[in-house]
């Protein structure tokens, strides 16, 4: 099996390093690793060069594509390695346990149509445009689930069958999402997603997440992320021209815009100017990087 991945970075050149290193140092480690470089400055690519180690290759993005800009790109060059399987990765979330990509690998074995694999994933509700979390007792039952979305950072392995069909997250999504994006289109295309149930449940363990329940809402810290997140799952919602799915977003996100004032008026004018700015470039067609994060 020919193994081998990318890691997207943007201005953590110290993390990178630190990255590389337990990623090359998995039982199973890959025999190419892309860095996808979202920098502005050389700072990063003057880190990967000292490396020197011949397993890693570098790519300049010279701007900020975001995470979906870069998946797009990372995918397309492991694709061109001739790659089985690739690992997608970011500059903070290596593997947390030194045998993952071992575990995660040999789920492939026994799943002839699995296009992607995780550690961790969620179901995802069309119709209501929402992530369903897996509760832990069903993970207690099985050594591998099939799932409809696994995020970034949950060490996600994509078939080399699924990047040489050019399927790719949407590059204009360019941040939030773009992974929820790229499992649906995987999934149209007939591929199966599956976790490894052991995995899925040290990590719920090791983060003290075992009996977790999601809050109805919650203050954010970066309510610029919530934009990013109410734009795109409308765009997506249109790639699978589910209106269903897009009326329930708005209904929801105009119920958001007002209960944000419970936490004071600062925060609350600026969660519904947010709120009203990202449905105002969905309509408008506006994508990319908008507002910084």
């Amino acid at each position: 099996m020919k193994f081998g991945g990318f890691i997207i970075t943007y201005n953590r050149p110290e993390i990178l390093l630190q990255t590389i290193d337990k990623i090359l140092s998995q039982t199973y480690p890959p025999e190419i690793l892309w860095v996808i470089d979202n920098s502005e400055n050389l700072e990063t690519d003057h880190a990967i060069a000292s490396l020197a180690d011949d397993r890693i290759k570098y790519y300049r993005m010279d701007y900020n594509a975001g995470p979906a800009g870069a998946a797009a790109k990372g995918l397309a060059l492991c694709a061109n390695e001739n790659l089985d399987w690739i690992y997608w990765g970011d500059d903070n979330d290596p593997p947390f346990c030194q045998d993952y990509f071992d575990q995660l690998l040999r789920i492939s074995y026994d799943k002839p149509f699995a296009g992607i694999l995780g550690s961790v994933g969620q179901f995802f509700d069309r119709k209501k445009g929402v992530i369903k979390r897996i509760q832990t007792r069903l993970l207690e039952k099985k050594e591998t689930l099939e799932v409809d979305y696994v995020a970034g950072g949950m060490c996600m392995l994509v078939s080399g069958k699924v990047a040489r069909e050019g399927i790719s997250p949407n590059p204009n999504l360019f941040f939030g999402f773009e992974d929820l994006d790229f499992c649906t289109k995987v999934q149209s295309k007939g591929y199966k997603i599956f976790v490894d149930c052991k995995l899925f449940l040290n990590a719920r363990r090791f983060h003290d997440r075992t009996n977790f329940k999601r809050p109805n809402y919650q203050k954010k810290v970066n309510l610029n992320r919530e934009y990013y997140s109410l734009r795109n799952l409308l765009y997506i919602s249109d790639s699978l021209t589910l209106a269903s799915m897009k009326k329930r977003l708005i209904q929801k996100w105009l119920l958001k815009s007002i209960y944000g004032f419970r936490f004071g008026l600062g925060y609350g004018l600026k969660n519904f100017r947010l709120i009203f700015l990202a449905f105002y470039h969905y309509k408008k067609g506006i994508m990319g990087k908008t507002i910084k994060l």
